[in-house]
């Protein structure tokens, strides 16, 4: 589902295909803050609701589109990555449910399939005429492979923008968000935010969709 674009956070005002790479390991159990026990994944689904309900109300051609439109969803965990379809608030419950948390964080499968899922629904067009592709990854830690990560989109460029959305807290948390700003601090059209220890799903989707709405 395309949407527009928003100078404010450094990505082009110009019409854009966000997707969204959602961490599944088993660390999204733990819970959010050491202050609250909720589980990550619980905090993110009430987050991804409120953004793929503002993002519906927006989409004049999600009633047109197969699924009924909606937020496009990679997962990944343990080297594995799975295109889940669409994510909407038809849909959302339905899907969230059937997703197995559990595995170690390694993002670079995600991230190949990511691109594969747009070239599939994009690549037929003319690359002056695509959406930009904006990649929104959320996770809660440091990447088995953040290296080989860093390198894949190293020459991120052009069309092709990535928001990494942290969540959790503590010393895990922290070298995570160490080593995604090293990969920001070289690359332009690399986003990190953090969201530690944030507890309220609504301060989480008001970020979100002031990076990709």
């Amino acid at each position: 589902m395309a949407a527009p674009g928003d100078q404010s956070t450094g990505i082009p005002d110009v019409e854009k295909e966000p997707m969204l790479l959602l961490d599944t390991t088993g660390s999204m159990n733990y819970p959010t803050s050491a202050t609250d026990k909720t589980p990550r994944k619980d905090t993110i689904r009430e987050a991804i609701s409120l953004v793929v309900d503002a993002l519906g109300a927006e989409d004049s051609q999600a009633g047109h589109e197969e699924e009924g439109g909606g937020l496009r969803t990679v997962t990944f965990a343990d080297g594995q990555a799975h295109d889940i379809g669409d994510l909407n608030p038809a849909n959302l419950s339905q899907k969230w449910g059937q997703i197995r948390w559990a595995g170690g964080t390694r993002i670079v499968p995600g991230w190949n399939t990511l691109i594969d899922t747009y070239q599939d629904e994009f690549g037929q067009e003319p690359p002056d005429q695509r959406p930009l592709l904006l990649g929104l990854v959320i996770t809660d830690g440091e990447a088995d492979d953040t290296e080989r990560f860093a390198q894949t989109i190293s020459t991120a460029g052009g069309g092709v923008y990535i928001v990494v959305a942290l969540i959790g807290y503590g010393a895990e948390h922290d070298r995570a968000l160490a080593s995604y700003r090293a990969i920001e601090s070289g690359n332009a059209h690399v986003k990190v935010i953090t969201f530690a220890s944030e507890t309220n799903p609504q301060i989480i989707a008001d970020s979100l969709l002031r990076m990709i709405a």
